[in-house]
């Protein structure tokens, strides 16, 4: 079984409809997963109850009240009754298939960090989930009406409980993170893995008009964003960058050309200190294969 853990915003206005239905989703995967609730956003304790979720309220957090990425995954590992956990945006409906997708990894490596596209998809009313017939219809629509978001848009990472620690203070939700945490698996020498082609995984489209922030670019620009750039030193990666792929029910090392060409240009980042033999490298490499 799985350990989900997430932090929520307040369950109001649409986004007590859109984090309903996520958790919902959630739980309808199996009653024997733990669920694991962050924070004390309105509305979150009754949320987690619905759900049979632990609820978790005290997380160390910014100055503006962000919960921290390092204290969430400290405590999660801490409270995690199995050896296979995911950290979740609380937006991301889960397909009914994401708990038969994670088996095939560990059968083919032994540690690794998991992650993939999400679709994204207006979604304005409530989902039982539980209910077969509405269960399926709601996928049959996604598959119809969602699109695939970019690259760099991240929203769950499936790992071996006991993989992060010790994570610097960068704020949920803010610039970067998602992307920093890929980078900082690479620079572990941990397998890398793109499931998109296994987990169809939903975010529920939303506005970025809450607490005290006007629009997206208030969130990018605001101070915890910027302090988020500083930890991160540019030292971030996407769904690209993955070291492996789930493809026709096996996991297999990405050897494509662009991948490889890809992970040439990306390795001085991951590792600088060994930056000019890996330059030098390159550049022989790409002399004699594509001169």
């Amino acid at each position: 079984m799985i350990t989900l853990f997430a932090t929520t915003k307040n369950f109001t206005d649409i986004f007590k409809t859109i984090q309903l239905n996520a958790l919902n989703s959630w739980r309808a995967l199996s009653n024997d997963i733990q669920i694991i609730i962050f924070g004390d956003s309105v509305g979150s304790k009754e949320a987690a109850e619905e759900i049979g979720a632990d609820f978790v309220p005290d997380v160390r957090c910014s100055s503006q009240g962000t919960p921290f990425l390092s204290d969430i995954f400290l405590q999660a590992d801490k409270r995690a009754k199995f050896p296979i956990m995911a950290f979740i945006n609380a937006d991301i409906i889960l397909p009914n298939n994401f708990l038969e997708t994670i088996p095939i990894a560990q059968k083919r490596i032994h540690n690794f960090l998991m992650v993939g596209h999400r679709w994204d998809m207006d979604v304005k009313k409530n989902i039982n989930f539980n209910d077969p017939k509405e269960n399926k219809l709601f996928w049959e629509v996604a598959k119809k009406l969602s699109t695939r978001h970019e690259c760099t848009g991240i929203d769950y990472f499936i790992f071996n409980r006991g993989t992060f620690q010790n994570l610097p203070n960068l704020t949920i939700g803010r610039f970067g993170w998602d992307n920093w945490l890929l980078w900082k698996t690479r620079r572990m020498r941990i397998p890398l893995i793109d499931v998109s082609d296994g987990i169809f995984a939903i975010h529920q489209n939303h506005s970025y008009v809450f607490n005290k922030f006007k629009g997206k670019s208030d969130i990018l620009s605001g101070t915890e964003s910027e302090n988020n750039q500083q930890i991160t030193k540019g030292n971030t990666l996407n769904i690209l960058d993955c070291t492996h792929e789930y493809f026709e029910g096996k996991i297999r090392r990405k050897t494509d050309k662009a991948s490889r060409i890809r992970s040439l240009h990306r390795l001085p980042m991951i590792f600088p200190e060994l930056a000019i033999p890996i330059k030098l490298y390159r550049r022989l490499y790409m002399m004699f294969n594509y001169s």
